[in-house]
């Protein structure tokens, strides 16, 4: 009778534990993020002079909200203008690619909780399992995963780390692959705007 007992103590105790260590990754996922980006910040805005500071600043809020997207806040921020001298290039594309990397990063990885909210409203709930029905087929072929990225590098749509993800997760695609294809569609339109901006592709023309 004891054996059954101390097997049964010993299964609780792993349930604990997997319960423990499952709170902690999700803690860690939300948590790291944010550190990330924090840490980054503190490191540009020690590196800028005092007088880019507030531009620098108010372009990086800027981004989050639409209309303004890479188009009009790269430009921006590698010219001299009102709002101060030109940031260098290098901090303009690490922050417009590690800006748009943490969002999605975010949002793939804490998508539980929109499913949590989408299993306890039931017709939410069967449009979000009809779509992913629907959408495995393509995942399949890497139609979606291409058209992500393509969606990704359209430079009107405001601020692809939010948009993107959003639609990946609602489409099925894991969280690894979909912060990948945003981190691939960012760096490639950001690469191509400051490259734009400085004349690169004139040279190649001409």
């Amino acid at each position: 009778m004891r054996i059954p007992r101390i097997i049964s103590d010993i299964f609780l105790q792993f349930q604990d534990i997997r319960h423990n260590l499952l709170t902690m990754y999700k803690f860690l996922i939300f948590i790291i993020p944010f550190l990330t980006i924090t840490y980054y910040f503190i490191f540009v805005f020690d590196y800028l002079p005092s007088t880019l500071t507030g531009k620098y600043g108010g372009l990086v809020i800027a981004y989050f909200v639409p209309p303004a997207g890479k188009e009009s806040i790269i430009p921006l921020m590698l010219t001299d203008n009102t709002l101060g001298s030109s940031i260098p290039a290098w901090i303009v594309a690490s922050t417009i690619i590690i800006m748009d990397v943490i969002c999605s990063f975010i949002i793939a990885y804490n998508w539980w909780f929109v499913e949590f909210i989408f299993r306890h409203i039931p017709f939410l709930n069967r449009g979000y399992v009809w779509l992913q029905k629907k959408s495995e087929k393509y995942r399949k072929r890497g139609w979606i995963t291409i058209s992500l990225i393509i969606f990704m590098i359209i430079p009107f749509q405001g601020t692809g780390g939010i948009n993107t993800p959003i639609l990946a997760r609602l489409l099925g695609i894991k969280a690894k692959k979909t912060v990948l294809i945003c981190f691939t569609g960012s760096f490639i339109t950001t690469i191509l705007w400051v490259s734009w901006w400085f004349g690169f592709f004139n040279n190649i023309i001409h």
